[in-house]
């Protein structure tokens, strides 16, 4: 039996406290909470305007590698126990890995769901992370369903209408069409009738308060001083990415693998505890003369 929550309080949305959201009862594809998880005001709103179905129920979060896109409608689900089924993509996922294929069941022959046909049926969010390493084949089979229509079932001549509550959440690192930067090169172009089915979201990484916000949540035992610290690292280093200074920045999520590292206390007898966590958990991945390069941003923004 669904009930509702305020939106304010359970997003942290203070201007939005008072407005109520349906919440669905239990079910085991909801995802798992993270008590710690830092919401975006603009980006819940955005995505809470998608999971009310007013404006289609196709969304687009595009945006840099470890920047939120996927653990947003994951964690907005946990909250309002709305199950998910979530789809790793690449060039080699074929419509039988998303649509379903015919097998043996019951000592027969039938049809096995694939976990879209099951998110239609039971009014699921379906989550194709990475979505635009989809062949361009196996999204064109999505056209119809992405804006709402049935999806015919050629092996079997079923046609699927989907449940009110069904929802598509494609993430990407682009907007599907092509990488123009080639730090994404698995990354296809998709056809334009259906990227014209969604509505877009940029997922940026989270302004510095927001990581701060993020770090302290999540490693409260970390200090305040050595978090501003990595969190202004974080920064320089996605300048020093954008003017073609490193070949990778720090993300979100990395900067919350460097601080696990730091927290670990695998490194607390060297000589610079903080510079080796983030070569373990960040720089080790660059090349030399990188690396050093980072050594020189972290040694400015501790100073």
């Amino acid at each position: 039996m669904s009930t509702t929550l305020d939106i304010g309080l359970t997003f942290g949305i203070p201007d939005a406290e008072g407005r109520m959201f349906p919440v669905k009862g239990h079910h085991d594809g909801v995802p798992t909470k993270m008590a710690e998880y830092v919401f975006r005001s603009d980006l819940v709103k955005k995505a809470l305007f998608w999971l009310s179905g007013q404006g289609g129920r196709s969304i687009y979060l595009t945006g840099p590698a470890g920047s939120g896109k996927t653990s947003l409608p994951e964690q907005m689900a946990a909250r309002l126990a709305w199950p998910c089924a979530t789809l790793s993509c690449n060039g080699r996922v074929e419509r039988a890995d998303v649509v379903g294929y015919l097998g043996l069941k019951d000592g027969g022959t039938a049809f096995i769901d694939g976990p879209l046909t099951r998110a239609m049926r039971e009014g699921h969010i379906m989550i194709l992370d990475e979505g635009d390493s989809l062949p361009p084949s196996v999204t064109l089979v999505l056209n119809r369903v992405l804006e709402g229509g049935p999806l015919l079932i050629p092996e079997t001549g079923e046609t699927v209408s989907p449940h009110s509550d069904f929802r598509v959440a494609f993430t990407g690192n682009t907007r599907g069409r092509g990488d123009t930067t080639g730090t994404y090169r698995a990354r296809q172009v998709q056809d334009a009738a259906v990227l014209d089915r969604f509505l877009f979201v940029e997922v940026d990484y989270p302004t510095q308060e927001e990581e701060l916000s993020i770090l302290a949540k999540k490693y409260a035992n970390l200090p305040k001083e050595i978090a501003e610290i990595l969190v202004n690292l974080a920064k320089e280093t996605r300048a020093a990415y954008q003017g073609g200074e490193l070949g990778a920045p720090i993300s979100t999520r990395g900067l919350v693998r460097i601080a696990a590292t730091l927290i670990s206390g695998i490194f607390a007898k060297a000589a610079n505890p903080i510079l080796e966590a983030i070569n373990f958990a960040y720089g080790d991945g660059l090349s030399p003369e990188e690396r050093d390069g980072v050594q020189k941003l972290l040694e400015t923004v501790s100073a």
